[in-house]
């Protein structure tokens, strides 16, 4: 009993710490995940709210351009689920002890072809969208798919500039070695 008499205050700080990490682990699972069966962002029906937002669209321009994603979304959905089925070949003839890099070199290729197919029906459903779209829109649009490739464009910025400058701040760049 002289032990628990002496650790006391140590024996409550331990209880008080557990209780804090139960807490947080609860907090996390119950507010922090998010359900299984909730879209990706880059899901069909939230592509299809955010051009309508981002370009400002009509009635008329929303029905074609959910009528275009929907006829992207049925040639696209094919093509993807191959370029998965033939990494995952891709994956298993990596992990076999006797690997063969013909038909590495083969599946690699198959991968290609089918990213390229995916890659015109991009472009496809880019210039359909086009079609939609008065030139004020195919702008933003073209920034918007800028943005799913990656890419930032230049000239972007607030200044007067077309976003071309060497990065130079106060022109202490452009000084010449001494």
């Amino acid at each position: 009993m002289n032990i628990f008499n002496n650790n006391r205050p140590v024996f409550w700080i331990l209880i008080f710490l557990v209780l804090i990490n139960i807490t947080a682990l609860a907090t996390y699972y119950i507010y922090m995940r998010k359900p299984a069966n909730e879209p990706l962002p880059g899901s069909g029906m939230k592509r299809g709210i955010v051009l309508q937002q981002e370009l400002e669209l009509t009635p008329d321009q929303s029905i074609a351009v959910n009528r275009i994603n929907a006829t992207y979304q049925a040639s696209s959905e094919p093509i993807v689920e191959a370029i998965r089925e033939k990494k995952a070949e891709l994956l298993d003839e990596l992990s076999k002890d006797d690997t063969d890099s013909a038909v590495l070199i083969q599946l690699t290729n198959d991968i290609v072809i089918e990213q390229k197919k995916l890659q015109l029906a991009n472009i496809k459903q880019f210039l359909d969208l086009k079609k939609v779209c008065t030139p004020e829109q195919t702008l933003k649009l073209s920034q918007i798919y800028a943005g799913l490739y990656g890419f930032e464009q230049k000239g972007k910025g607030n200044g007067q500039g077309k976003g071309n400058g060497k990065g130079y701040r106060h022109r202490y760049g452009q000084q010449k070695p001494k």
